[in-house]
């Protein structure tokens, strides 16, 4: 009888190990089917303003696009435009600005923020033609950096002591406070959705910045600034560029010395690194209400133009190099800056030897 149980034993497990490997096989097989592959995408030119070199650096969900542009082969003017339908249009400076400007954010409305006068940087708002100064926090300088649809502007200003977040609204500039407290520690609110939430980063632990939330006027912490931490040992460096409205919010953060890594934080999940397509650093730029988050990857922090850098596309897990999801080998796509709702993705990159704004549209999947 022992001998009986023993091979009845042994045959169970037999049964047992081999019904645990058809199961797992199985469950690969579905989560490799249940994995859509990239998109592919059509890189459309967006030219410049007459010179040698554009960058695209926001969209909306109409396909509409802000950045700057050289007008003449020179490094100046280098100046703020609207891209629609195929034409790019001069925003131009505030009066008594010199000869740069950058248009950082667009919201559907076609309203575009920036920054005008790289010398003492104004912040502007610029609608139907129309270009704007929206003052200061009494510093005398100031840049917008995003707007949304309700067209809640957001961005950094100096109050005379140091540089601090801002949000406009309604014809006025607030000072959003930073982690640390008081009015002599800074910090830059970079992005903002449409319920209100912003991100950016401010001093937080010791004399670090980090990724700071201030939360929307649908929630019952107004304004009240929130540090998301850090990658690593969580005290070191980050900065929140983006946030849908799904609250989950894209930027870069440190690791380990001067290394920086793209990060998506989740509430509940906090801060997962995105990895860097095998390059040193990666920088995620923003993030679309599907989830789908864009930025670059390079081989020296921060620098896209004299060195390995590639834009990215990070979707269900996975960083995908976005010059392996165009069929255009004339283009080297270094930099991803926004994503819509759509999934086109604006940038720029380099084409004949210069630096192009470009749009990428979606074709299949």
């Amino acid at each position: 009888m022992h001998e009986v149980g023993t091979r009845t034993r042994a045959r169970w497990l037999s049964i047992w190990s081999l019904m645990v490997v058809v199961t797992l096989l199985a469950a690969m097989q579905t989560a490799a089917a249940g994995a859509p592959p990239p998109p592919r995408y059509e890189v459309v030119d967006l030219g410049t303003l007459g010179g040698n070199a554009s960058f695209a650096l926001d969209l909306n969900d109409r396909g509409e696009v802000t950045g700057n542009s050289r007008t003449s082969t020179t490094t100046l003017p280098l100046l703020a435009f609207g891209w629609s339908d195929g034409e790019m249009t001069e925003i131009g400076t505030l009066p008594g600005s010199n000869a740069f400007s950058r248009g950082y954010g667009i919201n559907n409305a076609g309203v575009v923020v920036g920054e005008s006068d790289n010398n003492r940087p104004r912040a502007f708002r610029w609608a139907d033609g129309e270009l704007s100064d929206l003052g200061d926090l009494g510093g005398g300088s100031a840049v917008a950096h995003d707007v949304n649809e309700p067209e809640q502007i957001v961005g950094a200003s100096s109050n005379g002591t140091t540089s601090r977040p801002f949000v406009y609204w309604r014809g006025q500039m607030r000072d959003l406070g930073t982690v640390a407290g008081g009015d002599g520690t800074p910090g830059r609110a970079w992005g903002l959705n449409d319920r209100g939430d912003i991100v950016g980063n401010s001093r937080a632990v010791g004399t670090t910045a980090q990724a700071t939330l201030w939360a929307g006027p649908n929630r019952s912490r107004l304004g009240q600034p929130v540090g998301l931490g850090s990658l690593g040992d969580g005290e070191r460096f980050s900065e929140a560029v983006a946030i849908n409205n799904r609250r989950q919010v894209v930027g870069r953060s440190t690791v380990a010395g001067s290394t920086e890594r793209a990060f998506l934080w989740e509430d509940g999940v906090g801060m997962s690194d995105l990895g860097s397509l095998g390059l040193n650093h990666s920088r995620a730029l923003d993030i679309n209400q599907r989830g789908q988050v864009v930025g670059y990857a390079s081989t020296f922090a921060g620098h896209t133009g004299f060195s390995d850098a590639a834009g990215f596309l990070w979707e269900n897990g996975t960083m995908h190099d976005l010059n392996d999801l165009v069929d255009a080998d004339e283009w080297d796509l270094r930099a991803a800056e926004a994503i819509n709702a759509g999934g086109a993705i604006t940038g720029y990159g380099l084409i004949d030897g210069q630096t192009r704004a470009f749009l990428l549209v979606p074709t299949e999947r």
